[in-house]
């Protein structure tokens, strides 16, 4: 725990997956699916369907541009965005306060089209004074009691369109038939004091259309983006840019689903490739039917991985493809949680993917083949079991600020524009919201995102920014005092928490978590991101004043931002250490959870001397624990003492065994190293093969642990293994040096 500043008085009137071989870990993906609290009940809604007057895709737009955006070339403060403000020596703008009543709005029961339409709307009354929060799932909910503010919810969400009528423009109409115009229509919205819509929303609502985007674009999102940055950049904010999915899939409720085959063993080495054959006779509906490959073990992280796919039927094969191949995209109806490499296709931890096969009026006999590896299961239904809606969560940030959204696919043809379009901003501006392509488009798109100096915070799902922000709350703190402790021949553990560099994992998942009966009873460390000083005091407050002395808070990935240092251009790295130096004295993080640029099937490479230099240089830091898996990497002597993590992926047993085995390889063998060591053999710094203390850093999968976990694993622990948190540990590591 850390010592924190008394409150501010209550108010006045948010690793790569890789093709499986044999003895190769594959790690879950950093994210999860947080869209599950998102699914909205009831239908979709409806689309009005009246031609627009014929225009050439792509023609300039009509009508008249509204004010200035917040933000303009430089930031600032402009008429459209009074409540907006761009500090020096921040990365993300703060809003003012929320000196009056809240009004909550309670969206849980409405589909993804009320909530792009009432997001946009909050938005544009945020950048003029925060007064409107947003309920999208329970975590939202929660959280209303423990803001300094004042709040009324009322009785329906939409009534808040009419409410707040006078400050909307009108309307700007997207294209579900080119779903990437919902990112254009999100800024061009922005930048003309607009909502965003559907032509019948703005019927319903009495709203005037201000553009009308429909038939204008065909569905190529190059080409949407390229009118985007062409028509909307120099009119958009230069201070951050967003990256959010112009839509997803939500699951359809009362879809049962009927499980055919299963792999009952942990298989992690591909060695159970093979055919499985699945009869689907009796689960054909009207012409069709569905079937989904989801892990049958998600606590690991090796789900399963499709290299094949066959339909027959009546003795005729209908459907024969290859993962990732032109012959699959006709039968894949929903392949968002899943991943392409090399020929397969493959999704872990609680995602799936799923395949829509039409069957013939008659046919007595349909079975699909499945060439299949890892832990599968594979299930079928009659049912369109998901739908597609619009994604619009962040976008109030985005239109309070006037910034430019885009949804690029960081590699591939892709690549250059997205790269063309990071070389626009300067060194230390955030991209905030996600990548295309989940966990591709995270190495690639953090990569490529580090070469041009630009810092990531995974953000797309965080809610309510535009009010967060507003509501102030003390975010002051100070480091914990150095321990005093004496270094003894023991194994000293830390075990943390992942996920912290992500905002909206600190706002939504991260409260679950830390409402966990069991938290607090052991020691366990929490990686949080300082940037919510600026985006969300409140919820940082929360957990800095509710942490009990067994709860200790690290900084997330890498620092003030999540990004990969070694990437950076080495002139520039200072601009983000710096940065992180600046954010980290003032919320008291002295530790950080870092991230080196990933190599596909190679083990993380360390940290090199000019990285941590930069970070001794500008952070004040006891210690740095960075991305291994194998907890390979222990320098007590560097520049700022470096330890690896290791991370084996499973539940409590398999991380209990692991460790084990780990403690016993290192103290019999040798590979604890010596004094300072940092030979890649083992986590330690001590003494021969069996003296002296051994350091290992534990890295917590956040999306399928819980804190009762954590307290199962170390109540099942030896005497001599002794978990402390990360502050005195690396107090004691680096005295091994």
């Amino acid at each position: 725990m850390m010592t924190v500043d008394l409150p501010r008085p209550a108010l006045s009137s948010r690793p790569e997956p890789t093709t499986p071989a044999p003895s190769e870990g594959r790690s879950l993906s950093r994210r999860t699916a947080l869209a599950g609290g998102f699914g909205a009940a009831g239908t979709a809604a409806a689309l009005a369907l009246a031609a627009p007057s014929a225009t050439a895709a792509g023609a300039a737009p009509t009508g008249t541009v509204g004010p200035a955006p917040a933000g303009g070339h430089h930031g600032g403060h402009h008429g459209s965005a009074p409540a907006v403000h761009w500090e020096r020596g921040h990365l993300f703008p703060t809003f003012d306060r929320a000196s009056g009543t809240v009004r909550v709005g309670d969206m849980r029961k409405l589909d993804g089209f009320d909530r792009l339409l009432l997001i946009s709307l909050q938005g544009l009354v945020n950048r003029e004074r925060p007064e409107v929060y947003l309920i999208a799932d329970d975590v939202d909910e929660t959280w209303i009691p423990d803001l300094p503010a004042r709040t009324r919810v009322e009785k329906n969400a939409l009534d808040l369109v009419s409410r707040y009528r006078r400050r909307i423009s009108g309307a700007v109409v997207y294209d579900m038939d080119a779903p990437d115009t919902i990112n254009l229509a999100t800024t061009i919205a922005a930048q003309r004091g607009a909502v965003v819509a559907t032509a019948q929303q703005a019927s319903d609502h009495g709203l005037k259309v201000v553009e009308d985007l429909r038939g204008r674009f065909e569905d190529d999102p190059a080409a949407i983006y390229e009118y985007a940055i062409d028509h909307h950049w120099e009119k958009s904010t230069h201070k951050v840019l967003v990256g959010l999915p112009p839509t997803h899939t939500v699951e359809v409720e009362g879809v049962e689903w009927t499980e055919l085959a299963r792999e009952k063993e942990r298989v992690t080495d591909s060695s159970n490739l093979g055919t499985v054959t699945v009869d689907l006779t009796a689960h054909v509906g009207d012409g069709e039917v569905f079937v989904r490959l989801s892990d049958s073990f998600p606590d690991d992280g090796w789900g399963p991985s499709l290299h094949h796919a066959t339909l027959t039927v009546d003795g005729e094969k209908t459907a024969d493809f290859v993962p990732g191949t032109d012959d699959e995209a006709e039968f894949l109806f929903d392949g968002s949680g899943s991943q392409t490499k090399e020929g397969l296709r493959f999704a872990d931890g609680g995602s799936s993917f799923i395949y829509r096969f039409e069957v013939p009026d008659g046919a007595k006999a349909v079975s699909v083949d499945l060439e299949l590896e890892n832990e599968y299961a594979v299930s079928a239904t009659s049912t369109a079991p998901t739908r597609v809606e619009p994604f619009s969560s962040f976008r109030d940030f985005a239109i309070a600020t006037s910034a430019l959204i885009t949804w690029l696919p960081p590699s591939g043809a892709s690549g250059s524009q997205f790269s063309e379009l990071l070389e626009k901003v300067d060194p230390g501006t955030v991209y905030a919201g996600w990548f295309a392509n989940d966990v591709d488009g995270e190495w690639s798109g953090v990569e490529l995102c580090s070469t041009h100096g630009v810092i990531v915070v995974a953000a797309d799902y965080f809610m309510n920014a535009t009010v967060l922000s507003g509501i102030p709350a003390s975010t002051r703190a100070k480091p914990t005092k150095p321990s005093r402790g004496r270094v003894k021949d023991r194994t000293y553990l830390t075990l943390t928490f992942g996920e912290g560099d992500n905002i909206q994992f600190c706002e939504r998942h991260m409260r679950e978590l830390w409402d966990d009966p069991a938290r607090g009873s052991v020691p366990m460390n929490w990686t949080i991101t300082p940037l919510l000083e600026d985006i969300g005091p409140a919820l940082l407050h929360h957990f800095q004043h509710t942490a009990t002395e067994n709860d200790f808070l690290v900084c997330g990935p890498s620092g003030a931002g999540y990004t990969y240092g070694d990437s950076w251009p080495k002139d520039q790295l200072d601009v983000f250490t710096k940065a992180s130096g600046r954010y980290q004295s003032r919320t008291g993080l002295d530790m950080v959870y870092a991230y080196s640029t990933p190599e596909s099937g190679e083990p993380s490479p360390t940290l090199p001397d000019w990285v941590l230099e930069s970070y001794a240089d500008n952070v004040d830091l006891r210690g740095i624990m960075q991305t291994d898996e194998k907890g390979s990497i222990s320098a007590p002597g560097a520049a700022v003492p470096l330890i690896g993590t290791f991370y084996p992926a499973g539940g409590v047993d398999t991380y209990r065994e692991q460790l084990l085995a780990k403690i016993e390889e290192a103290r019999g063998t040798g590979g604890a190293g010596g004094k300072g060591s940092a030979d890649g053999k083992g986590s330690a710094g001590g003494e021969g093969s069996a003296g002296g203390p051994l350091f290992i850093a534990g890295l917590i999968n956040a999306w399928s642990w819980t804190p009762s976990d954590v307290k199962e694993l170390v109540e099942s622990l030896p005497e001599d293994v002794e978990v402390v948190l990360a502050d005195e540990f690396f107090d004691l590591f680096a005295r091994t040096r």
